[in-house]
């Protein structure tokens, strides 16, 4: 690797041609975002990752992923939900992407906050998207600090 190259999860491998790179899944949430007109949208590559924000007011989701093998939403409250595919081809990379999304536009149009979890401290947030449940969760270090009343 040269020095003006990032390191890409989507280079791993001897068939890289099935795996998505940054700039392709920069492109498809450009694709993705125009559905969702009625909310503030930014994108961008940072890092070697691709990512959206969509936010409304104060309420915001970021969705960011290399472009293959892990994919995620933050939001506002410092939740999320993250899902790590070592296998994902470039179709079901496209059909992950466009699911979260879906998380970000959903959390970003609700009204939901968290609650507090019964175990290891910390808060839930659950989501509706399209009546599927969708649980985020505070990291481990923000579910320490509020174990521990910090």
């Amino acid at each position: 690797m040269t020095p003006d190259r990032k390191f890409e999860w989507g280079g791993i491998g001897p068939d890289r041609a099935d795996y998505v790179s940054a700039p392709e899944a920069l492109a498809m949430l450009d694709v993705l975002a125009v559905a969702h007109g009625d909310l503030e949208v930014e994108t961008g590559i940072s890092d070697g990752s691709a990512w959206a924000r969509f936010g409304r007011g104060a309420r915001w989701a970021v969705v960011s992923t290399p472009g293959s093998r892990w994919f995620s939403v933050e939001v506002d409250t410092r939740h999320r939900t993250q899902l790590v595919d070592e296998t994902s081809s470039k179709d079901e990379s496209a059909r992950l992407l466009a699911a979260y999304v879906d998380i970000a536009a959903a959390y970003v149009r609700s009204d939901v906050r968290p609650v507090r979890a019964r175990a290891l401290g910390g808060s839930t947030l659950t989501v509706d998207v399209d009546g599927h449940d969708v649980v985020m969760t505070q990291s481990l270090r923000d579910r320490l600090r509020a174990l521990l009343g910090r």
